[in-house]
């Protein structure tokens, strides 16, 4: 195993012993598990303007860990009748981990567009938590960490399959259809097994001369979409080749990518393309009509991770101020690499890596990721718990 420096070692043990009483207090009391009334709030405001929750006929729910992820009913409060409330004991001691988030009824579940592995909000159980028996969350958005459109935005998706090869299937594989999923109206997203079933969901994409297509019979697939005024500025979406057809293998998720697709879309624009290949993802800002290009850092960064405590999975997103040789490793306490995420020269830009302790034999506890990128180096601590 490789080493951090002496001074680093000793610097992370000094961090373990000062974080130790907070992340995992000793007392019995704090053992056993009691019910910790937790009050869920969140603000549709937007979601209302936007037409996506119509109150009279739409009904709002918050779902999770905590009732095997069915429906707890929320109601306007008192205050404002766009704030949906509910209170629900739930049963937990301290260090665990409370997964959740809100569902409108009866189509749309809640999205961290941010980061598009993790759907799910947490509340931590913290001894403060456990001694007062009370927690108040209030969410202030319904996706979290989303902007909204302040005006309508039409986007050009533009998709080239020549040489793309398709998940799970020979190189060569046609390409005889190309559909797009997507969590921001007017795109739809699949049920996680992307069955047959939910074609339907899916929006055709072009390769004829029409709908923005350009040239037809070139591989490169169009269509256009407007995205309305109030929802989310960041749209996140897929392609699926061939849906529910012999040559796709038997599965329709099939586009080979890390992380879902997403745009940030910037200062409402309007009538812009979306330059893609199949099977390679990149992350692009639409600031205005003549550009579509990510906006380069001007400084490196770690961020710390999300979601943090995680389990069994977190992303580490960080960027880059100039094209630099990039390693990210993670530690355990003791200083021992137990994890080589990044180890290549990497473009400047912004950039995100999934860490999962799954299938391996890590235990709950403090962890620690560093970057060096040139003569950058920046750690930060993460726990995962179990």
């Amino acid at each position: 195993m490789k080493k951090f420096g002496l001074l680093q070692f000793f610097v992370v043990v000094i961090l373990f012993c000062t974080s130790l009483p907070e992340v995992f207090p000793r007392t019995s009391a704090h053992v056993k598990n009691k019910t910790i009334q937790i009050t869920f709030s969140v603000n549709l405001k937007l979601q209302r303007l936007a037409g996506i929750l119509n109150p009279a006929t739409d009904s709002v729910s918050v779902r999770g860990t905590f009732n095997d992820w069915q429906n707890s009913w929320m109601h306007p409060s008192t205050d404002s009748s766009d704030v949906y409330t509910t209170t629900i004991g739930v049963d937990a001691a301290v260090g665990d981990t409370i997964g959740f988030k809100f569902f409108i009824r009866p189509t749309t579940w809640e999205y961290d567009y941010y980061y598009p592995h993790y759907l799910n909000r947490y509340i931590a159980v913290t001894p403060e938590i456990y001694d007062s028996g009370f927690v108040d969350y209030y969410a202030s958005t319904f996706n979290r960490w989303a902007n909204v459109l302040n005006s309508d935005c039409t986007v050009l998706f533009i998709c080239n399959t020549n040489g793309a090869k398709i998940k799970g299937m020979p190189e060569g594989t046609p390409f005889k259809t190309l559909h797009i999923f997507g969590h921001n109206s007017p795109l739809k997203w699949p049920q996680s097994t992307w069955p047959n079933s939910d074609s339907t969901l899916g929006i055709q994409m072009y390769d004829d001369g029409t709908h923005g297509d350009k040239i037809a019979g070139d591989k490169i697939f169009s269509n256009q979409f407007t995205f309305q005024k109030f929802t989310s500025a960041v749209i996140e979406y897929k392609y699926s080749a061939n849906w529910g057809l012999p040559e796709n293998g038997g599965s329709n998720d099939n586009d080979d990518t890390d992380m879902y697709r997403m745009i940030y879309v910037l200062n409402g624009v309007s009538n812009d393309a979306v330059d893609d290949t199949f099977g390679i993802t990149r992350s692009k800002y639409l600031t205005d009509v003549n550009s579509s290009e990510t906006p380069l850092p001007t400084s490196f960064a770690l961020e710390q991770n999300y979601p943090n405590p995680f389990n069994p999975e977190t992303v580490i997103s960080y960027q880059l101020a100039a094209s630099s040789f990039v390693t990210l490793k993670v530690y355990d306490i003791l200083g021992n690499e137990i994890a080589s995420l990044v180890n290549e020269e990497q473009p400047a830009g912004t950039h995100q890596v999934k860490f999962s302790g799954k299938n391996r034999d890590f235990s709950s506890g403090i962890y620690f990721y560093q970057l060096r990128a040139g003569d950058f180096v920046q750690t930060k601590k993460m726990i995962l718990l179990k």
